[in-house]
C-alpha cells in the first residue's frame, strides 16, 4: 500500500482528539496507523483508534432509507421518506413541546449546527439533548461563572509541561486513554500527579498521591485543599490582589474557613493534615493542570463548582501551561454544546420522556451509541419517531422512518475536542450508497417546510457557523486543514477576562446506608461504556478486550471489599442477591476487589439490561454521575 494511500483524520471515539491515518484505497479502509506529529496523541492510539477500521468496514450498515408499513420497515427514496417525514411533522406542534430532538455528541459540528437549526428554525422546538450531555450541561455553567465563557481553560498539550496534575473522579486511563497515558509520562518526568477517587483506579496507582475519599466527598476535599492553600498565603503573609478583587471571593474564602477538621476527616475518611501537606505542593507549582471527567460520568455542580474555584485561587491559570479541562468521553460533546443542540435547563428531551404526562408525541434521533435504550416503553408509545445512524442497532425497532448516515470518514466535517481543539477530517472513502450526509439531510428537510438555507458543501455550513457560533469566527476548513486544528477563541466573549468563584455549601455527605441497607452502592458508567457501545458491538478485536470481563462474570458482578466478601462469607464469581432500599433486586456475581472501599460496592451500569432496570428508581442518582450512591443490602443467593 503506497503512503498516499494513507488519509489523516481525527479519531471520532472519545473526546480527545487523536490523530490517526486510515489505510484506503478510497473504496474500503484496511487499517490504521498512528499520527506521530499530532501534539495530543503524539503517536498513539488506544484499542478503540487502533481498530476503528473493523467500524469502518462493518457491513452492518444502514445504508439506504426506510419507512415502516404495517409493523414491518421497507425501503424508500429519500424524497418518498422525506415526505413522510414532513407531513407527519407538520401534525405536531413543535412550540407546544410535542416534537423531541435527541442529537448525538458524535455529529460533526456541521451536522449539529444544521440540526439545531431544522429544530429551531423549522420543527419550532426547545425539546432537545444529547445522549451524553448530563455532567456536561453542569461543567460548562461552572467554567463560564468562573472563567467567561463555557469550555475548558487551556489546553490538553499542558499536560506534558505542567508542574502538578491533579485528577479529580475519573479513571481516566480508560475513558480516555491516551490522556491518561500522557499523564503517566508527565509523571514519569517529574510532573506531581494527585488522584481523588472512591475507589484505586488504575490511574490512582500511576499517581504521585492518591486520596481515596469517602463515595459523595470529592467537593467536600477538593474545598479543604483549597482552605489549606488559603491558610499557607495567609501566614506566608502572600496577598493576591487580583485573586482578591474577583467577585465572590469574601464569600467564597469565608465559606473555606468553615470548614472543621473533625467533620471533614468523619465525613471523608481524610485527616486534614494530609490536605495541609498537599497543599505545600500546590503553592509550589508554577503550571497547574486539573482534569476532571464530564458527560456521561460527569461529577455534580458542587463538585465543579469546588474545582474551578480551586483553579482561580491557586493563580497559576495565566501560566501558559496550566489548565481546567473537563474530559469528555464521547467525540463532539463539547461541538454539540457548542453548536447550541444540548438540552437546555427546562427542555431536556429526556425530562420530556420520563415524565407520562409531558406533551411530546415525535421524536428525531441521530445516532444512538448505547446498547441501553433509556425510556424504550415511553418511546415506543410516540406517535411518530425518525432514526437517522451510520450503523444499524437495536433502536430501529423503534423507528417510523429510518435515514442512513455516513461514517466519520465518508464526508467532510469538523470535530471540538475537550480542551476546545477544532479539528477536520475530509473525505477519504467513496459512499457507494450516495447516502446524503447529515447537513445536507437536513436541509433538504428544511426545503419542503420552504426554508432555503443555501449550503452546497460542509465547508460552506462551517462558513455559516463562524459567522454565528461565539469563539469560531477566525476560523474555516481552509485554516482547520492546514495542520491539526485550532482551540475556538475565548475572547470572543465579553466576560472572558471577569472571572469569579462561584458560590459553594460547605456539606459535610451523610452516607444513606442503614443497618438494613449497609452498603454504599457506587453506580459506574464510564469505566465499562465501551461494552454496550453500539459501535464497539460492530468491531472484533476492541469487542473481544471489553468483554473479557464478562467471560469471567457473564451476568455482570458487583464489586466488594476482600473484607466485606469475607463477612458476608462469598467468594468470587459467587451469585448474591442485591437488594436497594426502594425494593428492587437483581441476582449478580461478586467480583472481589482489593481497590474497593470497605462498606461500598461498585456497579457497571452499562454490562447488563437488568443492572440499569435495577437503578430505574434513582434516576437522580444516575444524574449525579460519579457522586451518586445507592444503599443496598448484599445476601448470598
Amino acid at each position: 500500500m503506497k503512503l498516499k494511500n494513507y488519509k489523516a483524520c481525527v479519531c471520532n471515539l472519545c473526546g480527545t482528539g487523536c490523530g490517526q491515518f486510515l489505510k484506503t484505497d478510497g473504496k474500503k479502509v484496511f487499517g490504521v496507523a498512528p499520527l506521530i506529529a499530532h501534539p495530543v496523541s503524539k503517536g498513539k492510539l488506544c484499542i478503540r483508534g487502533w481498530h476503528s477500521n473493523e467500524l469502518l468496514s462493518t457491513n452492518e450498515r444502514i445504508t439506504q432509507p426506510m419507512i415502516r408499513e404495517h409493523g414491518q420497515l421497507r425501503a424508500a427514496s429519500y424524497e418518498e421518506a422525506i415526505a413522510l417525514v414532513t407531513k407527519r411533522m407538520q401534525q405536531f406542534n413543535g412550540a407546544a413541546g410535542e416534537i423531541g430532538i435527541l442529537a448525538s455528541a458524535r455529529s460533526s459540528n456541521e451536522d449539529g449546527y444544521t440540526l439545531a437549526r431544522l429544530a429551531h428554525e423549522v420543527f419550532n422546538t426547545r425539546i432537545q439533548g444529547i445522549g451524553a450531555e448530563a455532567g456536561h450541561r453542569k461543567s460548562m455553567a461552572s467554567l463560564e461563572h468562573a472563567f467567561g465563557y463555557p469550555g475548558a481553560h487551556g489546553t490538553l498539550t499542558s499536560i506534558d509541561q505542567a508542574d502538578y496534575i491533579l485528577v479529580v473522579g475519573t479513571d481516566i486511563t480508560r475513558q480516555n486513554p491516551i490522556i491518561g497515558g500522557n499523564i503517566h509520562a508527565a509523571r514519569r518526568r517529574g510532573a506531581r500527579v494527585v488522584t481523588l477517587s472512591s475507589s484505586r483506579t488504575q490511574i490512582a496507582k500511576l499517581s504521585t498521591k492518591h486520596f481515596q475519599q469517602k463515595p459523595g466527598t470529592k467537593g467536600l476535599l477538593v474545598n479543604a485543599l483549597a482552605k489549606a492553600l488559603l491558610a499557607i498565603r495567609t501566614v506566608n503573609h502572600d496577598r493576591r490582589a487580583n485573586i482578591d478583587l474577583m467577585a465572590g471571593y469574601a464569600e467564597y474564602v469565608a465559606a473555606l474557613r468553615s470548614i472543621s477538621s473533625v467533620a471533614l476527616e468523619r465525613a471523608s475518611g481524610i485527616r486534614y493534615e494530609e490536605i495541609e501537606e498537599e497543599a505545600k505542593h500546590l503553592e509550589q507549582a508554577k503550571s497547574i493542570v486539573i482534569l476532571f471527567s464530564s458527560g456521561i460520568s460527569g461529577l455534580d455542580r458542587p463538585t465543579i463548582d469546588a474545582i474551578t474555584n480551586l483553579a482561580l485561587l491557586t493563580d497559576r491559570m495565566d501560566h501558559e501551561n496550566s489548565a481546567v479541562i473537563p474530559v469528555a468521553g464521547i467525540s463532539n460533546l463539547q461541538g454539540s454544546f457548542d453548536m447550541g443542540i444540548s438540552g437546555e435547563l427546562g427542555n431536556s428531551v429526556f425530562k420530556a420522556l420520563a415524565e407520562p404526562d409531558s406533551t411530546i408525541k415525535a421524536l428525531f434521533v441521530i445516532d444512538h451509541d448505547d446498547g441501553i435504550i433509556r425510556d424504550k416503553d415511553r418511546i415506543a408509545q410516540l406517535d411518530f419517531v425518525v432514526y437517522s445512524c451510520a450503523y444499524k442497532s437495536a433502536f430501529m425497532d423503534l423507528a417510523d422512518v429510518i435515514f442512513p448516515l455516513p461514517a466519520y470518514n465518508e464526508t467532510d466535517g469538523t470535530y471540538t475536542a475537550s480542551d476546545k481543539r477544532v479539528q477536520i477530517t475530509h473525505k477519504n472513502v467513496e459512499n457507494p450508497n450516495g447516502v446524503l450526509p447529515g447537513w445536507a439531510l437536513f436541509q433538504m428537510i428544511a426545503e419542503q417546510y420552504g426554508a432555503s438555507w443555501g449550503y452546497q458543501d460542509a465547508a460552506g455550513v462551517f462558513t455559516d457557523i463562524a459567522e454565528h457560533v461565539a469563539g469560531y469566527a477566525e476560523l474555516n476548513h481552509d485554516r482547520l486543514s492546514k495542520g491539526f486544528g485550532l482551540h475556538w477563541d475565548p475572547k470572543a466573549f465579553a466576560s472572558s477576562r471577569k472571572r469569579k468563584f462561584n458560590a459553594i455549601n460547605i456539606e459535610y455527605w451523610e452516607s444513606p446506608t442503614t443497618p438494613e441497607f449497609p452498603f454504599a452502592l457506587m453506580i459506574g458508567k464510564a469505566q465499562h461504556y465501551w461494552h454496550q457501545n453500539n459501535l464497539m458491538r460492530k468491531t472484533i478485536v476492541p469487542r473481544r478486550e471489553y468483554d473479557q470481563t464478562l467471560w469471567l462474570y457473564p451476568q455482570g458482578y458487583i464489586e466488594i471489599s476482600p473484607d466485606d466478601a469475607a463477612h458476608l462469607k462469598v467468594r468470587d464469581k459467587w451469585l448474591v442477591n442485591v437488594c436497594s432500599s426502594t425494593g428492587t433486586c437483581m441476582k449478580i456475581a461478586v467480583k472481589v476487589c482489593p481497590d474497593v472501599q470497605d462498606g461500598t460496592a461498585y456497579i457497571p451500569y452499562f454490562i447488563k439490561n437488568m443492572i440499569s432496570d435495577f437503578l430505574l428508581p434513582y434516576e437522580n442518582a444516575y444524574a449525579a454521575g460519579e457522586e451518586s450512591v445507592v444503599p443496598i443490602k448484599i445476601q448470598e443467593a
